[in-house]
């Protein structure tokens, strides 16, 4: 090597010793800086035709970071914020709930009302007792309301946030779109991108916290990003735009508005049923599906114990025509969401079990089977729009003219239904399930409960208009009758004599329809199926939806803990594997230090060999 080889070497290394303590200075410097990435440089080396060093360039500041971490961790952030969210709702609605053994929950309220029922069944004439008894009643009543604002608050908080996180996102999503920008540009003029980079991973990790997103690089190192089922949010340097109008009214069983996506093509989509995780994600199944089933059970609950108190069941008097018999059953008094119940033996013997339901709106029919909690049943709507009995049997004999059996009117308004022992089949039982329409003289049924959403109006379970019982929780109150006379608790019948004061059969009635009258409970409050529905009294149901919030809150906090504990491994990891290390960077300095004063070195040796030939010369 001759000693302008030498020297060339040597002011090469230099330079590239240089360009590495100006690295490695700012991997010390920025070592606690949150999100930089350890850089490293590269060099090419470039020989002449005598095998000699040409030349030394530091071509490209590279970033220290393990890729596959790096897509774990951001894939992970989605996941933790979206059970963060389920959890902390969850908690709260729990809260709402409260727990069983918590005095000031549903199911203590429910409770003492119950025994205020219980403790008048034993002194049904003591004034002090009735009105204990109807202020039982109204408590659990606003309860309910309470329970069913909180629950719309938290849907609205829910929602609000779903606003701010539209805008997060957007905002994201146009920082990224610059950066990507800047770093193209850079690129094209040979320029280092890497602490553009970093800031660009900086951003998609923010963003993984709203959406489980797909990210990909292209060949000029910008991004592509997508929704977790391929749907585009950002491409060629473009972003999508994403557009959300907060549901300022949000009506109970009914969802909010969902986000739209519009891409730069001008598509659209819904980014919430293209995603699966996020805190976006959570927001939205919050407030349209947790939410929403929570004052599903507290609707349930309102309907069944209203429905509990103010029901009678009209029994049917056995019929005999020639060899057929069966009942006649007074349809009369049947109002929208009544029902009859029908048992009965088909032609091949199997039992059959009908339920038919009043409705004062033909459009709702037919009716399917789901109308009814019971599984077990075969639901016929019938049009009592009329207020005709006559016209009722009329339907009802239409509904029923597959069965085999012989409906009929029996002549004087009353809905006869007969087997046929050429068919055969026979008639097991015939009853309705109608509301008593008044305080007294219709049976020991009493309307504790009324609808106070529109007036004050009975509940009778009515279908039409969405359902009487959808949102009915927020508006159930105690009827203002028994507030004004605590004495209807006892006293049920007026003509042809009064009865007792001291007569425990109505209050007898109103504690075993509470704590003792099983029923099927609609397995669309989220308890039971559609093919098991939760059964049991309403204290049951009341019970079991407080232990359901419980458990799900519980399930919740596991699952986000569980998360938390991933992302968190998976970050300690990610920071590892871009971090850093203030030894190395350190001692990799002694040694650049090291190599420059040996490059130093010689460079003077070759001067001073040139000087000795000078002077030779």
């Amino acid at each position: 090597m001759g000693l302008t080889s030498a020297l060339n070497t040597a002011v090469f290394g230099l330079g590239y010793n240089q360009r590495q303590l100006d690295v490695t200075a700012a991997n010390i410097a920025n070592a606690d800086t949150a999100g930089y990435s350890k850089k490293t440089v590269s060099a090419n080396a470039y020989v002449d035709a005598n095998g000699n060093i040409a030349g030394i360039e530091a071509t490209e500041l590279r970033r220290v970071i393990n890729e596959q971490v790096q897509a774990n961790y951001f894939g992970s952030l989605a996941d933790t914020n979206y059970a963060k969210h389920l959890a902390d709702y969850t908690d709260r609605l729990d809260d709402i709930f409260g727990t069983i053994g918590d005095t000031s929950s549903l199911t203590a309220v429910a409770g003492r009302m119950s025994s205020a029922l219980q403790t008048l069944v034993n002194d049904p004439g003591n004034y002090a007792v009735q009105s204990e008894a109807v202020a039982a009643a109204d408590a659990f009543a606003r309860e309910l309301n309470s329970s069913h604002e909180k629950i719309t608050s938290l849907r609205q908080e829910a929602d609000d946030a779903l606003a701010r996180q539209t805008e997060s996102v957007n905002r994201l999503l146009s920082s990224i779109e610059d950066t990507d920008a800047a770093i193209r540009d850079a690129t094209q003029a040979g320029v280092t991108t890497a602490e553009m980079e970093d800031e660009r991973d900086r951003l998609v990790e923010q963003l993984s916290g709203y959406l489980d997103v797909e990210v990909s690089r292209g060949a000029d190192g910008t991004l592509a990003i997508q929704t977790a089922d391929g749907q585009q949010l950002y491409a060629d340097g473009k972003p999508s735009t994403l557009s959300f109008t907060s549901t300022h009214s949000l009506q109970p069983g009914q969802p909010g508005n969902t986000i739209t996506v519009r891409t730069p093509g001008g598509s659209t989509y819904d980014l919430i049923a293209a995603s699966r995780s996020g805190s976006m994600v959570a927001m939205a199944e919050l407030r349209d599906d947790i939410l929403t089933e929570a004052q599903t059970q507290l609707d349930t609950i309102a309907a069944e114990v209203s429905l509990a108190f103010s029901n009678v069941t009209v029994d049917s008097t056995a019929a005999t025509v020639g060899p057929d018999s069966g009942y006649d059953l007074d349809v009369s008094a049947l109002q929208p969401g009544n029902t009859v119940t029908l048992e009965y033996t088909d032609s091949s013997g199997q039992a059959q079990t009908v339920t038919l339901v009043a409705v004062d709106d033909a459009s709702l029919l037919p009716l399917d089977n789901s109308a009814t909690a019971n599984p077990g049943d075969t639901v016929y709507g019938i049009d009592i729009s009329s207020g005709t009995p006559a016209t009722y049997i009329t339907n009802i004999t239409a509904a029923l003219a597959g069965t085999g059996l012989q409906v009929s009117n029996d002549g004087s308004d009353n809905l006869r239904i007969l087997g046929d022992t050429g068919g055969p089949t026979s008639v097991q039982s015939l009853s309705a399930e109608v509301t008593v329409t008044a305080n007294s003289d219709q049976g020991l049924g009493l309307a504790i409960f009324v609808d106070q959403r529109a007036g004050t109006d009975l509940f009778t379970d009515a279908l039409e208009n969405g359902g009487q019982r959808v949102g009915y929780a927020s508006g159930i109150s105690i009827n203002p009758d028994l507030l004004a006379d605590s004495g209807l608790l006892v006293n049920y019948q007026t003509t042809p004599t009064a009865n007792s004061t001291n007569d425990p059969a109505r209050v007898q009635h109103l504690a075993n329809a509470l704590s003792s009258r099983k029923t099927h409970f609609d397995p669309g409050s989220g308890i039971g199926s559609t093919s098991t529905p939760f059964q049991g009294t309403v204290l049951d149901f009341v019970n079991h939806t407080v232990a359901f919030q419980g458990n799900q809150a519980d399930d919740a906090a596991t699952y986000s803990k569980s998360k938390e504990a991933l992302t968190m491994n998976l970050a300690i990891r990610y920071e590892e594997s871009y971090a850093v290390d203030l030894d190395a960077e350190l001692a990799f300095m002694v040694q650049l230090e090291n190599a420059y004063a040996a490059n130093a070195r010689v460079m003077q040796t070759v001067k001073e060999l040139f000087d000795e030939l000078l002077n030779i010369v």
